[in-house]
């Protein structure tokens, strides 16, 4: 069984639909058509804008790559000539080193010959020192006898000094006679 109000219901949909075609038909194609104008638009600028940026990109892709590539090279020029002057002023330093040692031990040969010399000298001269030493070591042994020879011959003995103090003590006494001239 057929619904008899739904063909009517239908029919009247249509109706609706052909008055609002009717009322707000050409505005209604109108605002389609400048919707679908406007939605191109939209697309189409949308578009060139997508390309103006990816063009955009591109160059600033590129100048970068152009930026990087330069500052690589830039990079290993300055990585180059820092070991370039590493590598000269570590031959530098090493000839400096050789120079140095070569001068070091001229100087150290020089210290040794002339400490050889000033050794040699000091021990001449410590020889003429030691060779002067015995002879005034004799002069003064000589020197030594002969005071001990005159001291000897001039001292007055111990027997002769102790007879004369007791002499002396007695005629203060008053014990002691001369003996008289014969």
């Amino acid at each position: 069984m057929a619904d008899p109000k739904k063909p009517a219901a239908d029919g009247a949909d249509r109706n609706v639909d052909q008055i609002r075609d009717i009322l707000f038909g050409g505005q209604m194609r109108d605002y389609e058509r400048r919707f679908q104008d406007l939605n191109q638009r939209f697309e189409a600028e949308i578009a060139r804008m997508r390309e103006a940026q990816d063009k955009r990109l591109a160059q600033i892709d590129k100048r970068l790559d152009d930026q990087l590539d330069k500052l690589n090279k830039l990079v290993r020029q300055e990585i180059e000539d820092r070991n370039g002057a590493i590598d000269d002023l570590e031959s530098r330093l090493q000839q400096a080193a050789r120079t140095t040692r070569g001068e070091l031990n001229k100087a150290l040969e020089a210290l040794g010959r002339e400490l050889a010399q000033s050794d040699e000298r000091l021990r001449g001269t410590i020889a003429d020192l030691g060779t002067s030493l015995h002879a005034r070591a004799g002069e003064a042994e000589s020197a030594l006898s002969r005071a001990g020879a005159e001291l000897r011959a001039d001292k007055v003995g111990r027997d002769d000094l102790a007879a004369l103090l007791t002499e002396f003590a007695l005629r203060l006494r008053g014990e002691f006679d001369l003996p008289s001239p014969k």
